[in-house]
């Protein structure tokens, strides 16, 4: 029992010695990851389709739009918007538009590589 615990504590100090290259690693590449996306507004507009806005953000390239239905299920990727200039998108593709859930994201690319921010809050649209 001496030995597999010496074993452990060994490998643990070893691994504490490895050199991080992810290059999305905030700490290797210097980069910061984004600022969440803020006044995400979701409202109906018309059968089935829902429409989502935004505020504008600068220094990023990018951002997801996720689905669910219900607030705390498993969110889909459905939209990968990489025009900045963009804040708006419409969901046309709604199964249950009395249960859908939105959160958002915004990246930057790194080393060709998208490094995603924190997500949004769900949010749902009002009546």
């Amino acid at each position: 029992m001496k030995y597999i615990i010496l074993i452990i504590l060994v490998l643990l100090i070893l691994s504490c010695s490895l050199k991080r290259t992810n290059p999305l690693d905030p700490l290797v590449s210097g980069t910061e990851d984004p600022n969440r996306v803020t006044n995400i507004e979701v409202v109906t507009a018309g059968n089935n389709t829902i429409n989502i806005t935004w505020d504008t953000m600068i220094n990023i390239d990018g951002y997801y739009i996720y689905r669910s239905y219900g607030s705390n299920n498993l969110y889909e990727l459905i939209k990968d918007e990489g025009d900045i200039s963009v804040h708006e998108y419409f969901d046309n593709d709604v199964e249950d538009i009395s249960n859908v859930w939105y959160i958002m994201s915004a990246y930057i690319v790194v080393d060709s590589a998208k490094l995603e921010g924190y997500r949004s809050e769900p949010t749902t649209w009002t009546q």
